[in-house]
């Protein structure tokens, strides 16, 4: 069970949430508002935009960065409608939705329909009885000695249904909501409460920020969007041919991937599973910045996730022909670089 230090922490910051009368309307007017609009009665009325709400921090109040993949996710908007369906009907068992939804062997249900999305769901429309399973819960469930020890043959459903026990154990334990205890979790993963209620993640992790140093704020501008195209358009490129975008658990965990030394703009797997690609955008970078990013995150990889005989390269994406960048990069083998263009044209009607 948890140690002395992590049971003060779990009382004393229940105490910054059951008496922040914010929090506790924020709660209440989530779980009403997508509780009702996702329940199994009202699916067949769901709109894309609708499904897309959710997924912004700024209406969901607690889950940031989950709206990433929604454009793929409501690409289908009848077989998301399915799914849902599929997931959040009652009177099937929770093994045997999860088990449909993302199956031993295969791709799951809907590409980018994963954990980190399908358990919130779960929460704001059964709030008493599903916990929340996504990156930052299961660090905080390590964090209290509290996370199981899976098998490779465990199910993804046999996964959540031993994780979402603990969770309801936990909530019941210290007299918590899931929603509440999610949140706690949370914290205990960054090893603190957030500075206010309503900090964002960039707020709660310092290097997790943006590197500061831009060369040109108008090409920072035009390039905003281009991590966003590559992401939705990944099958129509070539380099969908020999890699895939990490994914996890259903969650397409590769884009602004993670790691204690900063965020990945893409992380690419090869597709026989023995290649890394580490793919940064140089959208408003130096050269010499980019490069230098890229390089950190290629020597983080092999250390910390690649195999002993995978091969980990890096790709740089820039929107205009940099020469000290190209100069720097003849350096570096390791690293490629690919360079793109937008037209943008006004005419007038015909």
């Amino acid at each position: 069970m948890t140690d002395f230090i992590e049971e003060n922490n779990i009382n004393e910051w229940k105490q910054l949430i059951i008496h922040n009368p914010a929090r506790l309307q924020q709660e209440k007017e989530v779980i009403q508002k997508y509780g009702s609009l996702f329940h199994p009665t009202n699916l067949d009325n769901l709109s894309s935009d609708d499904f897309k709400s959710f997924l912004l921090i700024k209406n969901n109040h607690h889950w940031d960065g989950i709206h990433r993949q929604s454009n793929i996710i409501t690409r289908d908007m009848p077989k998301l409608k399915s799914a849902l369906k599929i997931l959040l009907d009652e009177n099937q068992d929770i093994d045997y939705r999860l088990t449909t939804l993302f199956p031993p062997k295969g791709d799951g249900y809907i590409k980018g329909l994963g954990r980190a999305i399908v358990t919130p769901l779960l929460l704001v429309v059964y709030p008493q009885k599903y916990g929340v399973w996504n990156s930052k819960s299961e660090a905080g469930l390590q964090k209290l000695g509290l996370l199981p020890r899976f098998k490779t043959k465990d199910s993804f459903a046999d996964k959540y249904i031993a994780i979402n026990q603990i969770f309801t154990d936990l909530a019941q334990k210290y007299s918590l909501t899931l929603w509440q205890l999610d949140e706690i979790v949370g914290w205990i993963a960054l090893g603190n409460p957030p500075i206010s209620s309503d900090a964002t993640i960039l707020e709660e992790i310092p290097y997790l920020t943006k590197d500061v140093d831009h060369e040109d704020i108008e090409d920072f501008g035009l390039e905003s969007h281009l991590e966003d195209f590559l992401i939705d358009n990944w099958d129509r490129l070539d380099l969908s041919n020999n890699y895939r975008i990490l994914e996890e658990d259903g969650d397409i965990i590769g884009q602004q991937y993670v790691t204690p030394i900063g965020r990945i703009d893409i992380l690419a797997k090869g597709k026989n599973n023995k290649e890394w690609l580490v793919i940064e955008l140089k959208k408003g970078k130096t050269g010499d910045q980019v490069v230098g990013q890229t390089l950190r995150y290629i020597s983080w990889i092999r250390e910390h996730k690649a195999e002993p005989d995978d091969t980990v390269s890096g790709l740089v994406i820039a929107g205009d022909k940099d020469d000290k960048l190209i100069y720097s990069l003849k350096a570096v083998p390791d690293i490629r670089l690919r360079t793109y263009s937008v037209s943008f044209k006004l005419s007038e009607p015909i």
